[in-house]
């Protein structure tokens, strides 16, 4: 199983099983998106999994992907259901969306703005390929997504 350093962006309040159980989310939830594919350490390969710290390799392969799983954890740990986590941290990573309705007698015709990083609005055409970021959302929340199941409380407090 992959390692995660005791004080790697965990936070330092929680007690050590807190922080173990965290650790484990977190190697579940990179082995889950298959992060060591993206990785170009040998080991990493061989193992077929994480070699080093979890927590880097995550940052460092899949930044947005990371923070969403970093944002839906603390979210679980601060007594917030799973749904709605997860529900938070998708409005985080994919911005805010805009929806403007037509109703042009008997058409209704919608027509939706995603808000980009530097403030502009981009027109979502639903054609589009999905984005990496999406892919890896989707990875994480699929029916393999047994690291978020798992997520739950830890003697009650997280």
């Amino acid at each position: 199983m992959s390692k995660t350093k005791p004080g790697a962006r965990v936070d330092t309040t929680l007690t050590a099983a807190e922080r173990r159980h965290v650790a484990q989310r977190l190697a579940a939830a990179h082995a889950g998106m298959r992060l060591w594919r993206a990785c170009k350490t040998k080991a990493c390969w061989r193992r077929r999994g994480c070699g080093g710290d979890v927590d880097q390799c995550g940052v460092r392969c899949a930044p947005k992907a990371w923070a969403w799983v970093h944002q839906v954890l603390a979210a679980i740990r601060s007594g917030t259901t799973r749904r709605a986590a997860v529900r938070m941290a998708d409005r985080a990573a994919h911005g805010e969306i805009f929806t403007l309705v037509f109703n042009l007698g008997d058409e209704v015709d919608e027509v939706s703005f995603r808000k980009n990083d530097d403030g502009s609005w981009t027109r979502i055409d639903d054609q589009a390929p999905p984005s990496a970021l999406e892919l890896q959302l989707r990875r994480l929340t699929g029916g393999r997504a047994g690291w978020l199941r798992a997520a739950g409380p830890v003697d009650g407090r997280i």
